[in-house]
């Protein structure tokens, strides 16, 4: 679930920034620029809940400093003030006009745009569970001890098929080894979110917001003859 809801989100976030600079940049270039900032933070931001790690300079670096104070006194976690404030720019985004009768963005654009900060929120609910869901101790504690006592008593087993000691021994430490591994591997499945390269995967997303950003600048404009 942690890996899917990550590559769902390295597309939402691609996808919605550059809704934000197909449709609403050439009419307000703040607000779009200020919802990319957003967008390539909050990567971070849910890394940074998620690893228990201080996210206050990249939010520094990246937002102005009134959307920093407001986003540093909020009383929720940083992921959901972000969505909050992404919400609040697309409503205002959908009801201001351009000249008097034509909207902003359109209701399928902006329905389109809903569904992403949807899916979004959706990555972050699925992570928060992840992490407040943790394998139970008692759990890992119990198949540590069936293990223990399997491995112990598998000697004395083979012994009493009258298997020579040198094989015994080999086949004991081959299935030790397999066994042991097979329970690490179970137990980082069940962690992925501490072994996931959340590094990268959140460089390649603010990438990605900033390649749309940089795309929709340097289009050329539409000649229509």
């Amino acid at each position: 679930d942690g890996r899917k809801s990550l590559g769902l989100m390295n597309r939402a976030t691609r996808t919605l920034t550059g809704l934000y600079f197909a449709y609403v940049a050439p009419y307000d270039g703040h607000v779009a620029i200020l919802a990319a900032r957003y967008i390539a933070l909050l990567p971070w931001c849910l890394k940074a809940l998620l690893r228990g790690e201080d996210d206050e300079l990249c939010i520094r670096s990246m937002l102005p400093i009134h959307e920093v104070e407001w986003l540093m006194s909020s009383p929720s976690d940083n992921p959901t003030a972000i969505l909050a404030r992404l919400r609040m720019l697309t409503s205002v985004c959908s009801t201001r006009s351009i000249d008097g009768t034509t909207m902003m963005l359109q209701n399928s654009v902006h329905l389109r745009m809903c569904e992403l900060l949807y899916d979004l929120e959706q990555v972050v609910g699925i992570n928060k569970r992840i992490l407040g869901s943790p394998i139970p101790p008692t759990f890992t504690r119990h198949t540590s001890r069936l293990l223990c006592v399997y491995l112990s008593l598998l000697p004395f087993s083979l012994l009493g098929f009258g298997i020579s000691m040198f094989a015994v021994i080999i086949t004991c430490a081959l299935t030790t080894y397999i066994m042991v591994g097979i329970d690490e591997i179970g137990l980082e499945i069940e962690n992925a979110l501490a072994i996931l390269p959340m590094h990268s995967l959140c460089q390649t997303m603010q990438k990605n917001v900033m390649d749309q950003v940089t795309l929709m600048r340097d289009m050329p404009d539409i000649v229509i003859s």
